[in-house]
């Protein structure tokens, strides 16, 4: 399937949405903390990958936060995850959910209010290291420390679920931070900026997950960056994607490090931003809006507009209440069980879905 002219002009405009949504949400006040990575976004090259490659497909999130009892996952990612593994899935993929145990419940959650069933689409559970939270195979992502996770991606890869796999897609999933070795290793015009980095990132801060409150939550976070650090390893043919609001997300590795010191609205995105880089990367003022335009990009390339229609805000609400309620799932900036992503009220955070559906029904 070819994306037409008029198919990547609706494409190209759902992503101006999704990153500069101010005029449709009226927070004269708020800062969207994802401009450092919007010139780095690709939901076009993301959307033509899936249309012509995609076959077997694992979609992974779940961002922890440490705040309440018991632990929760965010709002952003889940939400995003199941309704592009539901649209997926009745594109004619096959889809698995990929987490660790603190979003599993999340998911579940998700898979009952909308009736879906680990039969058609596994829920796949990512290892944690070992059942000590001070153990160091819990608190270092080096390899050496980490021969369970890699065990696992070895069986996944060569495994049912991984065989034949075309895709991972990566929605609000932490990854850790530089490592000096990464940091060298990027792709960018002239000098590697060597004394900003190690002045900015000591040794001891490095290869870590951080919250954008900069909580170190390497001890909470499966290692599943190592499904692309191995995964592509033994099948190179993988192709990846990640979609992140922030910097600390799978996927934003593509960004140079210096790019986040120089144009981040705060000094804590060049501490927290992921080393970790995918073959494409959807920038978007929040995660889940990425997921819903990437499913969006697709059905319409398909010719499949119809996954779209039960996208409502009476929809999607209902799948929201329950997730934050069963889950449980919590904002991730206010920290409290709301009815609300990313600070963003209910109905401000779905005029941007609606508009997604706008340009694609238009």
């Amino acid at each position: 399937m070819i994306l037409t002219k008029t198919i990547r002009k609706k494409i190209f405009l759902m992503e101006e949405v999704i990153n500069f949504p101010t005029s449709l949400l009226f927070h004269h006040g708020y800062r969207w903390e994802n401009l450092p990575m919007v010139p780095y976004s690709d939901l076009t090259g993301a959307v033509a990958s899936l249309v012509r490659k995609g076959r077997k497909v694992i979609i992974v999130t779940g961002f922890y936060v440490p705040a309440g009892t018991p632990p929760a996952t965010e709002t952003d990612g889940p939400p995003g995850a199941l309704i592009l593994a539901e649209g997926l899935k009745l594109l004619g993929m096959e889809i698995s959910l990929l987490s660790d145990e603190y979003t599993l419940s999340t998911l579940k959650a998700g898979f009952k209010t909308l009736n879906l069933s680990e039969k058609d689409i596994p829920l796949i559970i990512f290892p944690l290291e070992h059942s000590d939270l001070d153990h160091s195979r819990r608190t270092i992502n080096e390899e050496i420390e980490s021969p369970l996770s890699i065990g696992f991606v070895r069986e996944l890869m060569n495994g049912r679920l991984g065989r034949g796999l075309t895709h991972l897609i990566f929605i609000e999933r932490v990854g850790p931070n530089h490592t000096l070795d990464s940091f060298l290793a990027q792709e960018r015009l002239g000098k590697p900026p060597l004394r900003d980095f190690e002045a900015t990132l000591p040794h001891l801060l490095r290869n870590r997950c951080f919250s954008s409150r900069l909580e170190d939550i390497t001890r909470f976070t499966a290692k599943t960056h190592f499904l692309i650090d191995f995964g592509k390893k033994w099948n190179p043919s993988i192709e990846t994607i990640g979609i992140g609001d922030r910097g600390n997300e799978i996927g934003a590795g593509k960004i140079p490090w210096e790019v986040f010191k120089q144009n981040a609205s705060t000094n804590r995105e060049a501490v927290f931003c992921c080393r970790v880089k995918t073959d494409f990367l959807i920038s978007g003022g929040i995660s889940n809006w990425g997921g819903y335009a990437l499913l969006a990009g697709v059905a319409l390339t398909m010719g499949r507009l119809d996954l779209l229609e039960k996208v409502t805000p009476e929809h999607e609400g209902a799948v929201l209440d329950y997730l934050v309620r069963h889950g449980p799932a919590i904002d991730g900036i206010t920290c409290k069980q709301d009815h609300s992503v990313d600070g963003i009220e209910f109905d401000d955070y779905m005029k941007v879905i609606e508009r997604i559906k706008e340009i694609v029904f238009e």
